[in-house]
């Protein structure tokens, strides 16, 4: 069982280095009274999900959307994904003015995700009327949501959120480079890349009492697999003020991440992009790939709080029919070591993409995104 305590508190007001490549790592023994912190990349909805989720009688079943990863969501003490759409309102559709049936959301607080991530370059697709429903939608849910608010007052008071897990206090915020050219529409606010608004949530973070503080930007350049000279400059701000992780989405694909190590402990994180979680982008291996990750902290005999080294997975997405009827999402890995896979499916399109995974797995692992610096 999850037990979360959630305060929310007011809104007063890298240069990358090399170092030894990290595959995925075997998965460590978790003590008891160590919280772990899991998180996946962009939520997606296009056209095809959508349409692919819609039944007979007209409601929307999204279930296999979360199927082959809610032991994984649930096994987390706190659970984070990025939501890239709107919800609620008709006609549904994808790319470019992104709007999902609400069943996606109920679906992702059930699978065990415990924070949705609204500041991202689609929150405003549906202008006023989207914002609304998706806010009054996720508030319904009674989930925890970041980054976009029903008034300017209301993210004064909550745009820096905080929890406390196994008594260790947890500060996060969620901000994106832009809103593709919609202007927010009044009164509401979504939290923005300003450097001068980023440092006062850190100031506020540390004021609160936060023993770690998490940064969750949506930004950088989409299908890239290395961050951008803009991304690695705000990594390095956020760190210079006091930021211990940084866990970034937008790009489409994963990009680098980089572990700065001292001796036993883990001194901060950036992993620039997860990737997609779930999507209808096709253009590339890539773009089908997303990567869970798990931060991990504990409080030792001494009291003394540290991160310590995180574990992650690569994740594939596969389309309807490829897999299953519909959308789903499965941990790469395992999934390959299992007979389905090595039976090579039973439909022709099972096969191709069988034989796609197969293909692009020995690239994914050459590229080695993963890095671990030493102090």
């Amino acid at each position: 069982m999850k037990i979360i305590r959630v305060l929310i508190v007011p809104w007063l007001l890298l240069s990358a280095c090399r170092g030894a490549s990290a595959p995925a790592p075997q998965q460590q023994e978790i003590k008891p009274d160590t919280v772990t912190i899991s998180f996946i990349g962009d939520v997606m909805q296009h056209g095809g999900q959508i349409r692919a989720a819609l039944r007979a009688d007209g409601s929307y079943d999204y279930t296999n959307t979360f199927r082959f990863m809610e032991e994984e969501f649930k096994a987390a003490d706190y659970m984070v994904a990025n939501m890239e759409f709107t919800v609620g309102c008709k006609p549904y559709s994808g790319y470019p003015y992104f709007s999902a049936p609400y069943e996606i959301a109920t679906e992702a607080k059930k699978s065990g995700i415990d924070l949705f991530l609204l500041a991202n370059n689609h929150i405003c697709d549906r202008g006023a009327t989207g914002l609304k429903k998706t806010i009054d939608a996720y508030d319904t849910l009674k989930i925890q949501r970041l980054g976009a608010y029903r008034t300017k007052e209301e993210a004064d008071t909550s745009s820096v959120l905080m929890v406390e897990l196994k008594g260790i206090r947890f500060a996060f915020f969620n901000f994106t480079y832009g809103t593709n050219g919609i202007p927010v529409p009044s009164p509401y606010y979504v939290n923005l890349q300003d450097s001068t608004e980023i440092k006062e949530h850190i100031a506020v973070a540390k004021e609160k009492g936060a023993d770690f503080i998490i940064a969750l930007p949506h930004w950088g350049e989409e299908y890239h697999t290395e961050p951008s000279w803009l991304q690695k400059e705000y990594a390095q701000f956020m760190f210079n003020e006091g930021v211990d992780a940084i866990i970034g989405g937008h790009p489409h694909v994963p990009e680098e991440g980089y572990i700065y190590t001292k001796g036993d402990s883990v001194k901060r994180v950036v992993f620039y992009s997860l990737g997609n979680y779930v999507s209808n982008q096709y253009f590339s291996g890539y773009t089908s790939t997303g990567i869970l990750v798990s931060l991990h902290f504990e409080r030792d005999a001494m009291g003394r709080l540290r991160m310590l080294m995180p574990d992650w997975k690569y994740l594939w997405c596969f389309r309807k029919g490829q897999l299953l009827e519909d959308y789903t999402v499965v941990p790469m890995e395992e999934f390959m070591d299992g007979e389905e896979f090595k039976e090579g499916g039973k439909t022709a399109k099972q096969k191709e993409s069988f034989k796609t995974l197969k293909e692009f797995y020995p690239k994914l692992i050459k590229k080695d995104l993963i890095k671990i610096i030493s102090d």
